[in-house]
């Protein structure tokens, strides 16, 4: 693979790095800008981005352990463990100790997290078409191909 001027310049050992050339930079401030303009969407509703994800991957997963919860949210299972309890005394999921090992907590999403999901894509929906309106199909599919294919090989 040939390796050109851009490729050098994102790189930090490069001399003529900066954070202008570092795609890590701009990921970085497009993922805080996000969760700043959604957690203002969020707060009123009682939720923020954190429940959101957690919500929406019980969403996808009917019933999940809190480490995989906390993989698939790129979390410590530490911090995911204490927010799951506390989404599990606002009732938004439910917990229980696997049948199978004693030692895992599985969590499913409770009635309130399912009637909160629509709330929360709601206010996510605006923030999506803000951030996509004037980028075309093609741009965002090679978008979340470059994205999955750095996560991939970052991990």
């Amino acid at each position: 693979m040939k390796r050109g001027k851009i490729w050098r310049q994102a790189n930090p050992t490069d001399p003529a790095f900066s954070p202008e050339t570092s795609p890590f930079f701009h990921l970085s401030r497009l993922v805080g800008l996000y969760h700043l303009r959604m957690d203002a969407h969020l707060k009123p509703i009682g939720m923020d981005v954190p429940r959101w994800r957690v919500i929406n991957i019980l969403h996808e997963h009917e019933c999940a352990t809190i480490s995989t919860i906390a993989d698939l949210a790129v979390i410590r299972v530490s911090t995911m463990t204490k927010l799951v309890y506390r989404m599990e005394g606002e009732r938004l999921v439910s917990t229980a100790v696997s049948s199978t090992d004693g030692r895992v907590t599985e969590v499913r999403l409770a009635e309130k997290g399912r009637n909160a999901l629509d709330q929360v894509r709601s206010k996510a929906g605006l923030i999506f078409e803000r951030a996509f309106h004037d980028i075309e199909d093609a741009d965002i599919q090679t978008f979340m191909t470059l994205t999955r294919k750095i996560y991939d090989n970052i991990y």
